[in-house]
């Protein structure tokens, strides 16, 4: 087995390195679009059917309701207020490949269960509404992550439980939504 001086291995690593992370970047709209087919497929059919119909073609970034930056990579997602209503749970929304996504706007549809404590794995999310849909569980304390955040509307839905104090620690939050859930306990003082 031949010996390799350290220079020699650390330069392998680093080569290694850096073509593994040109190349995972250069996926990130592939492995976008794969994510929202398979959301897609895991909710029930008539939310297949519309979404189909909306989303047709193979590039996401043309999809109704999906706006991609330059490089091709998912920045807004609006999928509010269709004729049908969109159905289903959010879970099965792999939101760790949404890495340059600003805008999560699904308020007005018939989503349900719990939200996701992985969306807390959109760190450049800057406005996030889930009202008027029929979510509920409690709030993920994964909020206290989306550090961009400065609008989050969660009105109108079954949410239980104290809001998270570390919703009122993001030093860019502005507005912020609760009403018409069953929340229980005080506001966080942080909030105010």
């Amino acid at each position: 087995m031949p010996s390799f001086s350290i220079p020699f291995k650390i330069f392998f690593f680093f080569l290694f390195f850096a073509s593994s992370h040109a190349f995972s970047s250069k996926t990130i709209p592939s492995r976008e679009a794969e994510a929202l087919l398979k959301w897609k497929a895991s909710l029930p059919s008539n939310t297949q059917t519309l979404l189909s119909s909306l989303w047709g073609g193979r590039n996401h970034c043309n999809w109704t309701g999906i706006t991609c930056n330059n490089a091709g990579s998912v920045t807004n997602m609006t999928l509010r207020e269709f004729e049908l209503k969109l159905s289903g749970k959010l879970h099965n929304l792999n939101f760790f490949y949404f890495p340059n996504l600003i805008t999560l706007d699904l308020r007005n549809n018939s989503l349900y269960g719990s939200i996701p404590s992985y969306i807390g794995n959109l760190s450049n999310l800057n406005f996030l509404a889930l009202s008027h849909n029929n979510f509920s569980g409690n709030t993920p304390l994964e909020f206290g992550l989306l550090k961009s955040l400065y609008t989050i509307s969660l009105r109108y839905n079954s949410i239980s439980g104290s809001i998270p104090r570390d919703i009122g620690r993001l030093s860019t939050i502005s507005h912020i939504y609760f009403m018409r859930n069953n929340l229980t306990g005080p506001i966080p003082i942080e909030i105010s």
